[in-house]
């Protein structure tokens, strides 16, 4: 069982007309991870609480790095669609994102679970110690590389001239 997931959170703003933001977690080189909850985010109280334990629900987004997460085959999404906690989770038009609101603390928990157990089977991580907590601003990147797959070639050795 994976760490608590309020105990990953990192608080990145707050403001009295926009709420609090907590960073995104980002899990293997796929999939950024964000719960959020404050008065202007679907959660369970509608408040900007300092306790963050105080929550019973939350708003709960999963992206993908280079993709919309829920393109076929290439999207993670694929992996989580039938999960027991995916039944509320929808892309907004114009993003990339499955944002699922007013999910249990207990679901996002497991989202978390599931998401880590996802990117060690790709081999994209080997512990949840690899997490790395982001700004929701930055534009990650995929780190490690292409992989086999890529299509690079090694530069051709020219000839010696005769």
């Amino acid at each position: 069982m994976a760490k608590d997931f309020r105990e990953m959170l990192v608080e990145s703003s707050r403001h009295e007309q926009f709420g609090r933001f907590f960073k995104e977690l980002a899990i293997g080189i796929k999939v950024v991870l964000s719960f959020q909850a404050s008065e202007t985010h679907a959660c369970e109280p509608a408040q900007t609480l300092d306790d963050i334990y105080a929550y019973t629900k939350w708003e709960v987004s999963l992206r993908q790095v280079d993709k919309p997460i829920d393109v076929p085959i290439i999207g993670a999404w694929d992996a989580f669609k039938e999960k027991d906690w995916a039944a509320p989770f929808d892309r907004p038009e114009f993003q990339r994102a499955m944002v699922g609101e007013l999910i249990p603390t207990e679901h996002c928990q497991r989202v978390l679970e599931d998401v880590i157990e996802y990117a060690m089977s790709k081999d994209q991580m080997d512990s949840e110690d690899d997490i790395r907590i982001v700004d929701p601003e930055v534009n990650l990147k995929r780190a490690g590389g292409c992989g086999s797959g890529c299509g690079t070639k090694k530069p051709v050795a020219k000839k010696a001239s005769q």
